[in-house]
């Protein structure tokens, strides 16, 4: 079946498009498609089908007004650069949700959102009553220790003159070992709450000084563990929080994941350690190398893709976590595309009755349906295995206007 398509009709032929994919109308069956014994099809897609013209014939003036373009098929050699959508995300390695183990109060936050931190660099400073009484166990502990300590030492001088009994001796000891017993505890507890080394060894002196006050108990403050950025705050100077709640969030951004979505007939291409090369449209003249450390283990039902993750150097801090990019990939040649093959710009394919379609160029204002088996695409190439031939002229801009055109056609039909 031929159809003509005259300048007048390029509206006509785009609104068709519209009305056929809404199917506002109801399809009448093709014979042996959808009819036996009286039955109704049940398929729409079905009897579409054997309505759908197979060429149109389109007038100069109205190729011209639609922009149509075409391109000569030809066997290429394509670079195997594997292009692929993603979006940027933390590095969870260097993402870390700061709290505290003790509930109590901000005093005050030294950092403000989107703040540079170096490692070990004050975050917060909290209060807790519950971290000074467990500082002041501790200082319990430790003047108990101190005094038996002492008394077990002038103990075993005297067992050793014969000056006390045995069971004398084990008794001072025993109140000894446990209070050792009792200081390690107390120094666990601190530990547990968040007093470093350093932190304990000031309250030993301060003790020792004596000039420990209630008020250096309460207090406490939470260092970043590493060197990175605020990007998020929780809680505001004077608030009450949990224990375990977190505070604020600190990132190193100097690393980043990326997180690439791959179509299944492309997956068998991929394995860790793949060169990327990223690009953004924030950044349009920079290029971001990085290395694909992650394949995603499941195929979504609905998109038939999955994620693979990049991780890619980031020390400028361009690349901000919820960016999409454009990767391309350096993928190995299978041996069995070490050979040229077909290939056409991946705008030439339309989807037509749920299958890839070409237009071929029969001849001047003459172009002809061709459903084709598509493989991989390469930097705007899709390689087409079956369908066309070297030689072949498909559409490539305005391919749209010749896909409307066989809907309008279609729903001519219905109508």
């Amino acid at each position: 079946m031929t159809k003509t398509l005259t300048a007048s009709w390029l509206l006509a032929a785009i609104l068709g498009l519209t009305l056929a994919l809404s199917g506002c109308g109801k399809t009448k069956p093709a014979p042996g498609k959808g009819e036996e014994a009286g039955h109704p099809a049940e398929s729409g897609e079905e009897t579409h089908a054997a309505e759908i013209p197979d060429e149109v014939r389109i007038t100069a003036a109205a190729i011209s007004e639609a922009g149509i373009a075409t391109w000569k098929v030809q066997v290429v050699d394509l670079a195997h650069l594997l292009s692929l959508n993603g979006t940027v995300g933390y590095d969870e390695n260097r993402l870390l949700q700061v709290a505290a183990n003790v509930k109590g109060r901000v005093a005050s936050i030294p950092v403000d959102l989107g703040s540079s931190v170096a490692k070990g660099q004050p975050l917060l400073v909290i209060e807790s009553v519950d971290l000074g009484r467990a500082r002041e166990e501790f200082l319990r502990e430790l003047s108990a220790f101190s005094v038996s300590a002492r008394a077990f030492e002038r103990a075993r001088k005297l067992v050793e003159e014969k000056a006390i009994s045995a069971g004398e001796f084990q008794s001072r000891e025993g109140d000894y070992l446990a209070r050792k017993a009792g200081l390690a505890s107390a120094e666990r507890t601190l530990h547990l709450y968040g007093d470093d080394d350093e932190a304990i060894r000031r309250l030993r002196a301060a003790a020792a000084s004596d000039a420990h006050t209630a008020e250096d108990g309460a207090a406490l403050t939470l260092r970043a563990p590493f060197a990175g950025r605020v990007v998020e705050r929780k809680v505001t100077p004077g608030a009450l929080f949990e224990a375990l709640q977190p505070l604020l969030t600190l990132a190193d951004l100097s690393t980043v994941w990326v997180f690439l979505d791959v179509y299944e007939k492309d997956l068998s291409q991929l394995h860790e350690g793949l060169a990327v090369t990223l690009r953004t449209e924030a950044y349009p003249q920079e290029t971001f190398p990085g290395k694909i450390d992650f394949l995603g283990g499941a195929i979504d039902a609905q998109t038939r893709s999955t994620r693979v993750r990049a991780t890619v150097m980031n020390r400028s801090g361009r690349l901000r976590p919820g960016l999409f990019v454009k990767a391309l990939v350096d993928v190995p040649r299978p041996k069995s595309e070490s050979h040229p093959v077909v290939a056409v710009p991946q705008g030439a394919i339309q989807s037509l009755e749920g299958r890839p379609t070409v237009f071929v160029q029969k001849e001047p204002g003459v172009f002809v349906r061709h459903a084709v088996e598509t493989g991989h695409t390469f930097e705007g190439f899709t390689e087409v295995l079956s369908g066309v031939k070297s030689g072949d002229v498909v559409v490539t801009e305005g391919s749209f206007v010749l896909k409307s055109e066989f809907a309008k056609a279609s729903l001519a039909e219905e109508h």
